[in-house]
């Protein structure tokens, strides 16, 4: 908890404590964070992940590598930043091009960045936080922090490591670019202040928070495994369920 806290004061300015980013995942404020990312965050900040050294204390020693890349003892950071299997590449490059109409400084993604998303701002030269593009910035790495996750669960699990079968490059991109829009459709739907009230989001924020980014209509059928584009007004919003 100590590195992503330092990690985020370096970038931001902003010192955070531990409790701070127990705070900030476990409130997601402003429905910013999905209930999956939190829990994901929390078990990546508490190295509880199944992963790597989890097999070799489990005596599954035949579990920890990553044998597509060569590397002995998986990692979460291998997985999230450095796997040629788990379309992290592609993604990242993705939330790079999305974030680059915003003119504010994309930052260097680490795993720190990566869980400690929840507390990331984005400031004004006079210090003043801008809650639209604080928010996306935080959209953009949780959510393709907790894809590239997906994808690597699939590609170990589901197809069994078959390096027939990895993801190719334009179904990672469409899986990407439907969570990016499943997530600006329910910001609109949160607006509706009949339907929830004082937890309605602002449309002022939430349109500060996408403006500029991209919204290319990805076809059903060329999304993948799992995921279903549509809209939002159809769907519930960010809870339990989703």
């Amino acid at each position: 908890m100590e590195l992503t806290c330092a990690t985020i004061e370096e970038i931001t300015g902003v010192n955070h404590t531990p409790e701070s980013l127990w705070v900030s995942l476990h409130r997601r404020k402003k429905f910013t964070l999905t209930q999956k990312y939190s829990a994901f965050a929390w078990r990546g900040v508490h190295g509880a992940q199944k992963v790597g050294e989890y097999w070799i204390q489990a005596k599954k020693e035949d579990w920890a590598p990553c044998e597509y890349c060569g590397v002995p003892i998986e990692s979460m950071q291998h997985i999230l930043l450095e796997c040629k299997a788990s379309g992290q590449e592609v993604i990242w490059d993705l939330a790079r091009r999305a974030w680059a109409d915003t003119a504010a400084e994309w930052p260097p993604i680490s795993m720190g960045v990566i869980l400690g998303a929840a507390l990331m701002e984005v400031k004004k030269e006079d210090g003043k936080k801008l809650r639209g593009k604080s928010r996306l910035i935080q959209i953009l790495i949780s959510e393709s922090a907790y894809l590239i996750w997906l994808i690597r669960n699939e590609w170990r699990i589901e197809h069994e490591q078959d390096p027939r079968k990895l993801h190719a490059k334009q179904e990672v991109e469409n899986r990407w670019w439907a969570a990016i829009n499943k997530r600006r459709n329910i910001d609109w739907a949160l607006t509706n202040r009949r339907a929830y009230g004082r937890k309605a989001l602002a449309k002022k924020d939430v349109k500060n928070t996408w403006d500029g980014v991209p919204d290319p209509k990805v076809r059903n059928d060329a999304v993948g495994t799992g995921v279903i584009v549509g809209r939002a007004s159809s769907r519930r919003p960010p809870g339990r369920n989703r």
